[in-house]
């Protein structure tokens, strides 16, 4: 340790030299020796390997005190260490060898409970190169818990990230995909299911659908794995293979007695679909394809390139002006116009913005946006939300959704009862309207954007920019949005 210079007086006086004097510059001389050192502490060694703000030259002191008679209050606070903000790394590595030493298996528990959702990337490489130098395969499942946790930021590509690395370190690195198929195949279907979940997910991202593909196929699958048999009963009656854990839950909810009816209409309605759409179809558009043969049926057999003409012609009729916030952190090249991003379009995309469009004719339903967004004004502790749907009869209903959590005038937490009534719903929405010139606010921000990543869900959001004018966009993941124009308050069209 450097001491940090401190102003010197030099006082031209002779000096003195007393036993006195030459026993309290010894002194001195000790402290200062012991306080550069660092090999001491003071106090009770357990409140000063509890204390983040002790030194850490102490802790490690009192560490070494402890370990002459290890307590369970020690190893306890040597486990909260590991993962407790405000420990340096030189301290966790010596509380992670002590544990080691200690209770191996029980070491493995906490990392297999803690690693996957812990945030510092620093001590979480370690920690990876750690299990993978000690071969510890029976912590791959927690690697890829780990490593499905997306984490935006930390690492340019996947192969970059430390759980990957290890991974690789303990399989191969042309065995990572053979390991994640032995889980998905292997795992507990129920005690495990999450995992499952998540080396689904990881194969999708890896570029594995036909692997996957092959797997739904082996007789080898267990007839009462729910979750291998509701994928490939829709792969084979749709041709839908889901890429998400959020997808195959929508699958599944679809695919329960309740929703047997809208089952059947979805197949009705993809097999009127060209067959190019048919084939790379997504959850998500299965109640587009639902909404459009009760709503506009002449929709399913639109190709892209005149979905496209409909959309375009209607959002020119709505104006060329575009409102949107700042998007910071998206490139300079994100856009929320039509045309840029004429040539990524899906007929799911296109399909839902000419459906939302048509629905915005509806003055019953305009008024009812407007009324709500009027009471979403004058209630400062949340924003509104809801679903859109379109009815077995053909009508479009706007359903109100109580938000689960109140408090914040910028968010909408939607309910559980909202997801339960979204699976089959055409839009998810939410307002904007903390004023009536809101413009600032137009489109969706970040959260929107994780929202939408999290739920694949189609949304809309509507933002004031005056007292009878609301801003529409549609989005969904990517992320993707377009700016949709603008709907006027009924009865003000001419003002």
């Amino acid at each position: 340790m450097r001491a940090t210079p401190s102003l010197v007086r030099f006082d031209l006086q002779p000096v003195v030299r007393t036993p006195e004097l030459l026993l309290r510059s010894l002194c001195v001389i000790m402290v200062i020796v012991a306080a550069c050192g660092g090999a001491s502490y003071r106090g009770d060694p357990m409140k000063v390997i509890s204390d983040t703000g002790a030194m850490p030259t102490s802790q490690l002191a009192a560490m070494e005190s402890l370990d002459v008679a290890p307590t369970p209050e020690y190893i306890k606070q040597l486990k909260r260490m590991l993962f407790q903000p405000g420990f340096t790394q030189e301290v966790r590595v010596a509380a992670f060898d002590r544990l080691q030493r200690l209770d191996e298996k029980e070491l493995k528990q906490l990392i297999a409970t803690k690693l996957p959702t812990y945030e510092g990337l620093q001590w979480r490489e370690w920690m990876c190169q750690r299990i993978a130098t000690q071969g510890w395969k029976d912590l791959t499942p927690t690697l890829v818990r780990a490593w499905a946790v997306s984490k935006p930021g930390w690492v340019d590509k996947d192969s970059d990230r430390p759980e990957y690395k290890a991974l690789v370190a303990l399989h191969g690195e042309g065995n990572v995909v053979d390991v994640l198929v032995d889980l998905l195949v292997n795992s507990n279907p129920v005690t495990e299911r999450n995992l499952r979940f998540r080396c689904w997910e990881l194969l999708q991202k890896q570029g594995q659908r036909e692997r996957l593909i092959a797997v739904l196929a082996q007789t080898t699958v267990q007839p009462d794995d729910a979750m291998l048999r509701d994928i490939r009963r829709c792969a084979n009656e749709l041709g839908i293979v889901p890429a998400t854990k959020e997808e195959i839950l929508w699958l599944q909810a679809l695919l329960t007695t309740a929703n047997a009816g809208f089952w059947a209409e979805a197949k009705a309605a993809a097999e009127k679909l060209p067959a190019a759409t048919r084939a790379s179809l997504e959850i998500r558009e299965l109640p587009i394809a639902v909404a459009a043969a009760r709503f506009q049926p002449e929709l399913l057999q639109a190709s892209n390139p005149e979905l496209y003409a409909r959309v375009e012609a209607r959002r020119n009729a709505n104006g060329s002006r575009i409102v949107t916030a700042t998007l910071e952190g998206y490139g300079s090249d994100f856009t929320e116009t039509l045309y840029a991003q004429r040539n990524t379009f899906r007929w799911g995309d296109l399909a839902a913005m000419s459906l939302a469009m048509d629905v915005m004719d509806d003055p019953a339903i305009r008024k009812t946006l407007f009324n709500l967004a009027d009471r979403d004004l004058q209630d400062g502790d949340t924003e509104y939300g809801g679903l859109i749907a379109v009815d077995s009869k053909g009508q479009v209903q706007l359903i109100e959704c109580t938000p689960r959590v109140r408090g914040n005038d910028l968010r909408f937490e939607a309910p559980q009862t909202m997801f339960d009534q979204a699976y089959t719903g055409l839009f998810h929405f939410h307002l904007h309207a903390q004023s009536y010139d809101n413009s600032r606010y137009a489109g969706p921000h970040m959260g929107d954007f994780a929202y939408a990543n999290s739920t694949r869900a189609n949304c809309l959001v509507f933002t004031f920019l005056r007292k009878r004018e609301l801003n529409v966009d549609f989005y969904r993941h990517g992320p993707v949005v377009v700016d949709l124009g603008s709907i006027m308050r009924p009865g003000t069209e001419g003002g």
